[in-house]
């Protein structure tokens, strides 16, 4: 055993060193130039709370993303948050170039103060450019639900009222960082008027159950579709399926490899075709690999969800192994969503896949249907009948006792 020893662990404000001398341990700090800025942000912050004497509401609206940020931006629109009011975006998401300038354009949907984008910057960047410049005036902030980094953002204005905005179906349950009782709002878009949120309000300590305007992101989807129009036209006249590819994040690399993601994605993609459909193939918008045109389907190339485009009239139905559009498809553009997550061999404890797959019938309930000498409505009606039957019987997913105990056993036991 060693006699001595010394560990030294760090954050944006301090070094913590641990010594261990003949057994003896003791411990101390040393503050960096950062902890001494952020006293001085809580002092500006203080005086801005005692000396504000405007009406005008400075919100902070922190976004994670194309479809947090036409939620956000419905919300805007919904609660009418541009009037007397001064209203910072923040969007922080990872990014390639591309993707960055289409989250600038979708903003510009809506009057904006300030566009702020931390698209690939680290959590202690972001951080530390809000205490570096000083950014105290704020009365209400917006942020997604389970966002470390968004989270940290709000607890720099203790004062501030604290609202939870919609990113699509995965992060609809409590974490355990985040202190409820302080959310006065909870802004979920109840998807299909079955998915709300993982169980009762009691579980989520204080804030308010509100639902996002379904009629406002159709909105500014219009407005977006117009500003990116499918590169490819889609003909009615044939059986159009859209397969959504899954991006390989650090998250999905625990449940398959890459190879093992595309061989999964091209034997349902090949009993698709196998069965008459033509398959137009939509890349993940944040996913870095270069898909090309193939003898099993078309690219299309888009960095909007495919919730914004209205498609109903030419495509079918889309697939996935688990995208969350399979459950937001038909609550926008009644176009049916099915998955295959029971490809997915690993991911039986992991919430969002187990939602979807709740809520999405399996593509073999798809590819059981006959498509011979069907013309298209009569293919997409049986489709949809398909899809609506599998859905009726569904519950809220607040009383969804699977979800349920799945959440308990893997979120409330950690607490």
């Amino acid at each position: 055993m060693k006699l001595f020893n010394i560990e030294k662990i760090s954050n944006l404000y301090q070094i913590k060193i641990r010594l261990t001398f003949l057994f003896i341990k003791f411990s101390f700090k040393i503050f960096k130039l950062q902890k001494f800025k952020l006293i001085l942000f809580n002092y500006k912050y203080k005086k801005y709370l005692k000396s504000k004497k405007d009406n005008t509401i400075r919100r902070l609206f922190l976004t994670n993303g194309n479809l947090n940020l036409i939620n956000t931006l419905s919300l805007i629109n919904q609660l009418e948050l541009n009037k007397n009011s001064k209203n910072t975006l923040l969007v922080w998401t990872p990014a390639d170039e591309e993707y960055e300038k289409v989250l600038k354009n979708i903003s510009n949907t809506t009057p904006l103060e300030k566009y702020l984008s931390f698209c690939n910057k680290s959590h202690d960047y972001v951080v530390k450019y809000f205490i570096d410049n000083f950014l105290t005036d704020y009365d209400e902030i917006y942020f997604t639900n389970g966002h470390e980094l968004f989270y940290r953002i709000a607890k720099l204005y203790p004062n501030i009222i604290q609202n939870i905005t919609d990113e699509g179906i995965n992060p609809l349950y409590p974490a355990n960082f985040i202190d409820y009782s302080k959310i006065k709002n909870i802004y979920f878009t109840n998807y299909l008027n079955k998915i709300n949120r993982i169980g009762a309000l009691s579980y989520w300590r204080g804030g308010v159950s509100r639902n996002i305007s379904k009629d406002e992101f159709l909105k500014i989807s219009s407005k977006l579709e117009k500003l990116y129009p499918l590169d490819i036209k889609l003909n009615p006249n044939n059986k159009n399926i859209i397969f959504l590819a899954t991006f390989c994040s650090k998250k999905s690399s625990q449940f398959f490899t890459f190879e093992e993601l595309t061989a999964y994605q091209n034997t349902i993609i090949k009993k698709l075709i196998k069965k008459g459909y033509k398959v137009y193939f939509k890349p993940h918008p944040r996913d870095l690999k270069e898909y090309k045109d193939n003898e099993n389907f078309k690219i299309l190339k888009t960095k909007l969800p495919i919730e914004c485009y209205n498609l109903k009239d030419k495509c079918l139905a889309i697939v996935s192994l688990f995208s969350s559009a399979l459950c937001q498809m038909y609550h926008y553009q009644n176009i049916a969503g099915f998955c295959a997550t029971d490809l997915i061999k690993k991911a039986d404890n992991d919430i969002g896949i187990n939602i979807i797959k709740e809520y999405s019938p399996n593509v073999n309930v798809l590819l059981e249907i006959n498509t011979k000498s069907k013309t298209f409505e009569e293919l997409r009606d049986e489709i949809n009948k398909e899809y609506l039957n599998f859905i009726k019987d569904k519950p809220l997913l607040s009383e969804n006792k699977v979800i349920e105990k799945l959440y308990e056993k893997l979120i409330i036991k950690k607490k």
